[in-house]
């Protein structure tokens, strides 16, 4: 699904069902490579999620392109 996103062919849904899955996978197996497999989904959803909407919106397109570049 995030390959899909990226390649611009993403749907709303997509964002939902990621984060379904990640909850149903933590805390519900007995191998540790289960929960090491959702923690990133988690996270990178907890805290990038209005990127990943934008992306989905914009066929793909990063939040930042286009955008002016800042002096440092």
């Amino acid at each position: 699904m995030l390959k899909r996103i990226i390649a611009g062919q993403g749907r709303s849904e997509d964002l939902g069902l990621l984060m379904d899955v990640a909850n149903r996978i933590e805390g519900h197996t007995i191998c540790a490579l289960g929960d090491a497999a959702a923690w990133p989904v988690q996270s990178f959803l907890k805290h990038f999620l209005p990127e990943f909407q934008y992306m989905i919106e914009h066929k793909g397109r990063s939040i930042v392109e286009g955008q002016p570049a800042v002096a440092a």
